[in-house]
């Protein structure tokens, strides 16, 4: 089978490289298409995965149109000439047209509920919708459903294991308690007409939080000056030994949160946009809390900080999530086999 992964977004490096591993080991060959955005492309690229890059984020509307455009006509460029069995994306706003025009099975896996723009341009055009633990939406007989949450495609125990000295090379001690705090640059499509805090804002945040530990900042963008030395020193390939043996997380990105809870550590997500699959991991694990902002999160976390044996509690909770889910990559894999 030959098969093209589209990559748009840094997340899906991670999310889509045990897949990639499953079909190689199939004796499948697979191109990967990829964006570069944040740091996509050196997540690929010191995962030692071969790619194309088909273009380069673009801020603005118009140079979005452009940027979408080019997208779609190298991708049709890549599929005549590689010809695939079938495409897999995340969002499917570049696999999806391409592949109804070339008549090639498309999957993709949906879990913003909010990306209004993607999913209008993405989820009419694909085979397959694949979602996971509290999804939304309804996709009638295209649609199948997992049980489980995305991240845990990379940070299920036979995928993931936590490495202390990947945060001691760093100058972390971890005998000590650190919080984990992202910032997102709020500038995807569905973050339209919403925005973060002020740099004061922020550092009245790290503030009361370093009271209960060593505050690390994820940061999309770069920081300010006043802030510069919270600034994450783990390479972005090796994130998640961070949120594994931090004391708590708490920020604007959903992956980030729902990736710290699946590990067993305490997440808060302090963002306005409603995630289906954040809102269950809190309704039926208990393992993350969803807040319309910082303020609210902070009142949160201070309680959190203040418990005692808080990590053990969401070890607890997290083996529940893990005895009840499946695993993903498999899914994925035989939903593959099937439509070719």
């Amino acid at each position: 089978m030959r098969v093209i992964v589209d990559i748009s977004h840094p997340s899906q490096v991670h999310f889509f490289k045990n897949l990639i591993l499953r079909f190689r080991k199939n004796k499948d060959k697979v191109l990967i298409t990829a964006r570069g955005k944040d740091v996509t492309l050196d997540l690929v690229k010191n995962l030692n995965l071969k790619y194309v890059c088909l273009s380069q984020q673009s801020g603005g509307m118009f140079s979005m149109l452009r940027e979408l455009i080019r997208r779609y006509i190298l991708m049709f460029i890549i599929v005549r000439r590689f010809k695939p069995d079938i495409l897999i994306a995340e969002t499917g706003v570049t696999i999806g047209l391409i592949g109804t025009l070339l008549r090639i099975p498309r999957i993709v896996e949906e879990d913003t509920e909010h990306a209004k723009l993607q999913r209008m341009l993405g989820l009419p055009f694909v085979s397959i919708i694949m979602t996971g633990l509290g999804y939304l939406g309804n996709h009638g007989k295209r649609e199948r459903k997992f049980k489980g949450v995305w991240v845990q495609s990379y940070l299920n125990p036979e995928y993931f294991t936590p490495d202390a000295t990947v945060l001691t090379d760093a100058g972390i001690e971890i005998e000590k308690p650190f919080i984990v705090m992202r910032m997102v640059s709020w500038s995807a499509a569905h973050d339209k007409g919403l925005h973060g805090y002020s740099e004061e804002q922020y550092l009245d945040v790290v503030e009361k939080l370093s009271k209960y530990g060593r505050v690390i900042i994820s940061a999309e963008g770069s920081l300010p000056v006043s802030m510069a030395k919270y600034k994450n020193p783990i390479a972005p390939e090796k994130v998640h030994h961070l949120l594994a043996y931090a004391k708590l997380y708490i920020g604007e990105g959903a992956t980030m949160a729902a990736e710290a809870a699946v590990l067993g550590t305490p997440a808060i997500f302090t963002n306005p946009l409603p995630l289906g699959y954040l809102q269950a991991m809190e309704r039926e694990y208990q393992l993350v809390y969803n807040c319309i902002d910082f303020d609210a999160g902070v009142k949160i976390a201070e309680e959190l900080l203040k418990a005692a044996n808080l990590k053990n509690v969401w070890q607890q909770r997290r083996k529940k999530l893990l005895d009840e889910s499946e695993d993903i990559n498999e899914f994925m894999f035989k939903i593959a086999k099937e439509l070719t």
